[in-house]
């Protein structure tokens, strides 16, 4: 029977430095489909130096961290009022 990998933390997980939870790294497929945004969109704002923050591993390997995401989704919230005053009438 097959064993899992063994997952080796880095030095900076080990310290206590990064939480695991934090440390997460999407690619710009997991982004979009997170999102619903494109890749195509994703690589613009990259580009553009505009959206979601990014690491830049190599030449051709972008990632995101899970909690820049977040980040990113709660500026992004709306808040709506519980106003009676507002709702609609169906009359």
């Amino acid at each position: 029977m097959a064993t899992a990998p063994k997952l080796v933390k880095s030095p900076a997980q080990q310290s206590g430095q990064v939480s695991s939870a934090n440390s997460r790294l999407l690619t710009a497929d997991d982004l979009a489909k997170i999102t619903g945004l494109s890749v195509e969109t994703l690589a613009q704002w990259r580009s553009q130096r505009r959206g979601i923050p990014f690491i830049k591993i190599s030449r051709n390997c972008v990632r995101y961290r899970s909690a820049d995401l977040d980040a990113w989704l709660q500026e992004r919230i709306v808040r709506v009022e519980n106003d009676p005053s507002n709702a609609r009438r169906n009359n």
